[in-house]
């Protein structure tokens, strides 16, 4: 079913519209989740009986957890959340939802997160992971950046131009959003399937007028190059939202469950530490880590907002 949809795009959004639907009815009936958004540590009910306490983590278990450059590394370290880890952690990268979802696929890994487009497929592909948390920006990131000259004021005039983005992420979903508000679709545009870390490569070295862009990622490009511009930012749920996945494997190992219940949690109190003194994340993730200056980084995360953990289900139907 996944790569039958790729290509097509009303496919496409008919399928994001029927298995987001799906996922959401299958959220309700395997998963629960309690505490109020921010206040408490979200769980599902499957995860909950699967495990116990930290003492329910035998010793010597190793927690495989795939991360998205480094993000949630830094949300932990700057949440101080990172040390005295009741079991070991084997650390993955990636760039993107979908080749972490191939990883779970391989048994590469326990535990990740990725963004709702590729959950949205994931579920539809009726792949054997599970959502057990979730977390929200008040504000969508995904936006689309036009280079200088390219003539490109809006949505419409993406038609016959090549727009770079990453294949089935938030970005596609927000490129089909953002075209179909005016009437178009994917086969109007030349699709650019690139990683997000090459799209403003290809900005910059001119092979594609525009692409669908998160910050601070594209903050060294807008800053230098003059001319080029964010056209538009979306701004819907459905491009905000992230989860928590873990394999139904590992849920079914106790010691494991137990595991990825901390690191859940971990997360979520990383997150309110996060809210309440956002300095010391500005200074890793924005300025240490992209080069922005304290000012930029700070602006940025104004304009991106808190970020909320969510139960699941709940908070998500709201």
């Amino acid at each position: 079913m996944f790569r039958a949809l790729v290509g097509n795009s009303s496919r496409r959004r008919a399928a994001l519209s029927a298995a987001a639907t799906a996922f959401t009815v299958a959220a309700l009936a395997s998963c629960g989740g309690s505490g109020s958004t921010g206040r408490s540590s979200p769980s599902s009910t499957s995860l909950a009986a699967a495990a116990g306490t930290t003492a329910s983590i035998p010793p010597g278990t190793t927690l495989r957890i795939g991360d998205q450059l480094d993000a949630q590394k830094t949300v932990l370290s700057a949440g101080k959340q990172d040390a005295a880890f009741p079991y070991a952690i084997k650390w993955s990268a990636f760039v993107g939802g979908p080749p972490m979802l191939q990883a779970f696929r391989a048994d590469a890994i326990d535990v990740g997160y990725v963004g709702d487009t590729p959950m949205i497929f994931a579920q539809a592909a009726r792949q054997d992971v599970v959502a057990v948390a979730a977390w929200a920006t008040e504000h969508g990131t995904n936006e689309l950046v036009a280079a200088p000259g390219s003539k490109i004021n809006g949505w419409r005039d993406l038609k016959g131009k090549k727009v770079a983005f990453q294949q089935g992420t938030s970005l596609e979903a927000a490129l089909l959003q953002g075209l179909h508000k005016v009437g178009l679709s994917l086969s109007d545009v030349t699709p650019v399937h690139l990683p997000l870390t090459q799209i403003t490569a290809a900005l910059q070295g001119g092979s594609v007028p525009a692409g669908i862009l998160v910050p601070p990622l594209d903050r060294s490009y807008l800053a230098s190059t003059p001319g080029a511009k964010v056209i538009d930012r979306s701004d819907d749920l459905t491009n905000r939202l992230s989860f928590v996945v873990a394999s139904k494997s590992a849920l079914s190992d106790t010691g494991k469950a137990a595991a990825i219940r901390d690191y859940v949690q971990r997360i979520a109190r990383a997150y309110k530490v996060i809210a309440a003194n956002p300095e010391d994340f500005v200074q890793k993730n924005y300025v240490a880590k992209y080069g922005l200056s304290p000012d930029a980084a700070r602006k940025l995360l104004a304009d991106i907002g808190p970020t909320r953990v969510l139960p699941i289900p709940g908070d998500l139907l709201k």
